[in-house]
């Protein structure tokens, strides 16, 4: 799912929906299938840089500047992401309904991106829900897992978002100048993805 807020005018504040959101992506014939016992350790540092590389490249596409990595709006991301895991929900509010302008504000941090005329965006958020398996087949009674590695979680997060219109839209709005990516895993092996944008 994706979120906007904009400030047009210096005064008002807008919300706009981005009613798509990204659930699972589907199955893979690629990759091998372990035991259990062979869940694979993904390095969340190394999946949020990958994220962030992959976002990048897309707005080149489209001609537009790379976002610098901010380091206070992946914490903000990364606890959303942890809050989601453990909390077992998807939403960009919370259980109690804040939403990611809360979470900017208990951080301490303001965002307002000059964009045209008189309007200053001041924030937007996606979320995604990956797996860290494709699929489990079951032999004699055991499961196995084909597990994803950390570039495909990337690139399969980034392609969700991409075809997802509300997302794709924050992701190549020209005025942002930075993001932060958060991930958490979950004990049942979902993974939850944040990015948010100033």
């Amino acid at each position: 799912m994706s979120k906007s807020f904009i400030l047009p005018f210096g005064l008002l504040l807008l919300f706009i929906p981005c009613l798509i959101s990204c659930a699972t992506p589907p199955p893979s014939s690629t990759g091998r299938v372990h035991e259990r016992g062979n869940r694979p350790s993904i390095n969340i540092s190394r999946l949020e840089k990958n994220i962030h590389d992959l976002i990048n490249g897309e707005r080149r596409k489209y001609g537009l500047s790379p976002l610098s990595w901010n380091d206070t709006l992946s914490s903000i991301a990364r606890k959303h992401s942890q809050d989601m895991a453990v909390r077992r929900y998807f939403s960009h509010d919370t259980p109690e309904g804040h939403d990611f302008s809360y979470r900017y504000s208990q951080a301490g941090y303001s965002c307002a991106v000059h964009g045209q005329g008189n309007i200053y965006y001041t924030g937007a958020e996606n979320i995604f829900q990956n797996n860290l398996y494709d699929r489990v087949v079951f032999m004699d009674g055991v499961a196995h897992y084909e597990w994803n590695t950390v570039g495909k979680i990337a690139e399969s997060t980034v392609e969700g978002w991409m075809n997802s219109r509300g997302h794709r839209k924050n992701i190549l709005t020209p005025y942002w100048k930075s993001e932060g990516i958060g991930v958490a895993i979950s004990p049942d092996d979902k993974v939850y993805i944040t990015q948010n944008f100033c």
